[in-house]
């Protein structure tokens, strides 16, 4: 493994961490701004929920970072996947069920949330519990 893959994989073992982590601070801001609204604005315009959206944006940027990353590392397939798994949840899915004219998919972001926390906490304690060195691929 050269210098630079380590060096990829190092870099997506804290972003994963750190999408972990926001992940949790994401659920309490999501509570803060239901429990903010006031007035009879639309959701879309109701200023409780800006730190919510706004650490959403982040942690989409996060995992496009992480699956860059993870590219970079190019050590193992099924991080890539997972990697890819989780920046397609994080920055296209979550964007197309926040619809507030449609309930029922909007119920589907909050579901997606808790996805992308649970892969990306599962992805995060298998590289903190590895001491830095990825997996090797299986070779046929």
């Amino acid at each position: 493994m050269s210098g630079l893959q380590r060096g990829g994989y190092q870099v997506w073992r804290v972003l994963i961490g750190l999408i972990a982590v926001a992940c949790v601070v994401q659920i309490f801001l999501a509570g803060r701004g239901a429990f903010g609204v006031h007035g009879a604005a639309k959701l879309d315009d109701q200023k409780s929920f800006d730190p919510h959206r706004a650490l959403g944006e982040i942690i989409g940027l996060l995992a496009v970072l992480a699956f860059l990353a993870a590219l970079v590392a190019w050590r193992n397939k099924r991080l890539i996947w997972l990697s890819l798994a989780l920046a397609v949840m994080a920055e296209i899915l979550q964007h197309l069920f926040a619809l507030p004219k449609h309930p029922w998919v909007s119920g589907l972001h909050a579901l997606d949330g808790l996805a992308i926390l649970g892969l990306s906490a599962m992805l995060a304690h298998r590289a903190w519990r590895s001491n830095g060195v990825p997996a090797p691929t299986a070779t046929p």
